[in-house]
């Protein structure tokens, strides 16, 4: 149990912190949050609307729908050729308000320590 001092109230007390993001390289996901990095649900920003594709003779693991994080006008939208054959239309998923990220973490099993 930590505990600190906070020297204008001249009382220690315990701190209680949960980290709900870093900016880390892809790999590190895996790592630090627990995220899965392989596989075809691998996006951590997509999560359960994740697009995948897996290439024939790479046998690697592609996501293609990134392209709807641009803006609408972006000349990237309208590639087919250098993509999957298709425009991407929709628009960027809503992000998620106070009450949705609360039931998301509010179940997490946690146990500190080593």
């Amino acid at each position: 149990m930590l505990k600190y001092f906070d020297g204008f109230a001249n009382e220690i007390f315990k701190l209680h912190a949960m980290l709900l993001c870093t900016i880390n390289d892809f790999p590190r996901y895996g790592n630090l949050l627990g995220y899965s990095v392989k596989g075809h649900k691998a996006c951590p920003i997509c999560e359960e609307d994740t697009v995948s594709q897996q290439l024939k003779h790479g046998r690697k693991t592609v996501y293609l729908w990134h392209r709807r994080f641009l803006r609408s006008h972006h000349p990237y939208r309208r590639l087919k050729k250098a993509f999957n054959g298709h425009q991407k239309a929709s628009g960027s998923p809503t992000p998620l308000i106070d009450v949705e990220v609360y039931e998301k973490v509010n179940n997490i099993d946690h146990t500190f320590g080593k």
